[in-house]
């Protein structure tokens, strides 16, 4: 039997993604979409997971599965649909693994629990997931919030979430501050000799990569911007729950070495300099409103030649809605709303936004994804190397929200370092690199190539 799973699945379902093992020639089987026996879906095979090869010594391809019709999560669970693989008219089953195990049984027990009441406890019980008190609840809170029908109670400034990764600022911000990055430390200035010679390899090392991505690029032809974040402890310290005056230490070193170069373009000022009555971050989220990313897009725009600011001219943010956020679970266990101003789906013209290719290792890290526009702004394409501030294309609330609907083709690739090769095979107008303040202390290798 051939070793393989699909481990992704896109959000609607329509799209599966894993890796599956190839004959020695490197040839990888035939791959279908099995529906009790009706055949559909068509493959594309790409690289080799090192990590496969790394744990166990399988050589194969990743492969993405496009179906006509959503999987259905019941069905595969139930394993009455699958994906299978056939070799010399041998058929073998791909198994359901990873992250899209979890995602099939999330819709499953959200599905069940929709049509049959008390069905959900049943499932959690069986499973033995304990809820507390207030997940209980978490359908009919979802509701309210979602309406905006919120009411305002007065927690302290600094609370922690149970896990000591995020704290409650001011006016109401929730605030990552730990983590596996230990945000908290790196706002600490280097106490020993030892440790300003470590911060300044790193800084040095981010002066090296970035010089080096810039000539690659120059040497290509296709204009690159280098784009840095800061944090929002950072950019909103005046509402922070820690003692914070400024940027991290190895923030503000590598912005000295980058500073006046051509193609970096840091946001801090910008967020400093805010003077728009809608805030520029989310309140209960990491990352920035719908007007911050806004504001960013339009800067990019001004620094990519041959494109214009005044495309978005036109884009107001005239709707409201409430919305959950990435910190609010980090508290409690029912979502925490945020009233937000976005702009009207079609604020940039009548789209049709379309995921042309998908890929995910199981984790949002090393996933690559790339969507084509039927009506852009610009008829030029873009290959971004980023992480969640750019990340898809659904919300408004990333920057993928806005690229995509500017540019006719728009390449996502979740990266902390540039991909030559793969600019080399694409030829895109232009490449962005985009890191966060807290991911400075992984600095990426330079180019050689």
């Amino acid at each position: 039997m051939l070793q393989g799973y699909f481990d992704s699945i896109s959000p609607d379902k329509l799209t599966l993604t894993g890796w599956i093992q190839v004959d020695p020639s490197g040839q990888p089987p035939a791959l279908h979409f099995d529906r009790n026996g009706e055949v559909s879906g068509a493959a594309v095979f790409g690289h080799e997971r090192a990590d496969v090869v790394a744990s166990l010594g399988v050589p194969n391809r990743v492969f993405t599965l496009s179906l006509d019709e959503p999987a259905e999560s019941h069905h595969l669970l139930a394993k009455s649909h699958h994906v299978a693989a056939v070799v010399d008219g041998v058929r073998s089953p791909v198994q359901l693994g990873g992250r899209a195990y979890h995602q099939m049984m999330a819709d499953f027990v959200t599905t069940a629990s929709a049509n049959s009441s008390g069905t959900r406890e049943v499932i959690l019980d069986a499973l033995q997931v304990k809820e507390s008190g207030l997940a209980k609840y978490a359908r009919e809170s979802a509701a309210a919030g979602k309406s905006g029908d919120l009411s305002y109670l007065g927690f302290p400034v600094g609370m922690r979430s149970g896990n000591d990764t995020a704290q409650l600022g001011r006016d109401g911000h929730l605030f990552l501050t730990g983590g596996s990055n230990a945000l908290r430390d790196q706002y600490r200035e280097p106490a020993t000799d030892a440790a300003k010679a470590a911060m300044e390899e790193k800084a040095q090392r981010w002066e090296a990569a970035l010089d080096s991505n810039a000539k690659a690029l120059a040497e290509l032809g296709i204009p690159f911007l280098q784009v840095m974040i800061p944090e929002k402890l950072t950019a909103l310290r005046h509402l922070a729950p820690l003692p914070i005056s400024g940027p991290t230490p190895l923030y503000n070193r590598v912005d000295e070495l980058m500073a006046g170069k051509p193609g970096y373009l840091n946001f801090l000022g910008m967020f400093d300099g805010w003077d728009n009555e809608i805030g520029a971050w989310q309140r209960n989220d990491t990352h920035c409103s719908p007007a911050g990313f806004l504001a960013m897009t339009r800067a990019m725009l001004e620094r990519l030649p041959g494109c214009d600011p005044r495309w978005l001219d036109g884009v107001g943010l005239t709707e409201t809605t409430y919305r959950d956020g990435d910190l609010s679970a980090k508290f409690f266990d029912v979502p925490l709303w945020d009233k937000q101003y976005r702009p009207a789906p079609d604020a940039l013209g009548e789209q049709e936004i379309t995921n042309v290719y998908s890929y995910s290792p199981g984790h949002f890290v090393g996933s690559h994804n790339i969507w084509q526009n039927s009506a852009p702004v610009s008829d030029k394409k873009v290959v971004v190397f980023g992480n969640s501030f750019f990340g898809g294309v659904e919300s408004p609330t990333r920057l993928g929200w806005w690229f995509s609907r500017l540019f006719r083709e728009y390449h996502m690739k979740w990266e902390n370092a540039l991909d030559l090769d793969y600019i080399r095979d694409v030829r895109p107008d232009y490449v962005i690199f985009q890191t966060i303040e807290r991911f400075l202390v992984r600095p990426p290798a330079a180019n050689t190539a």
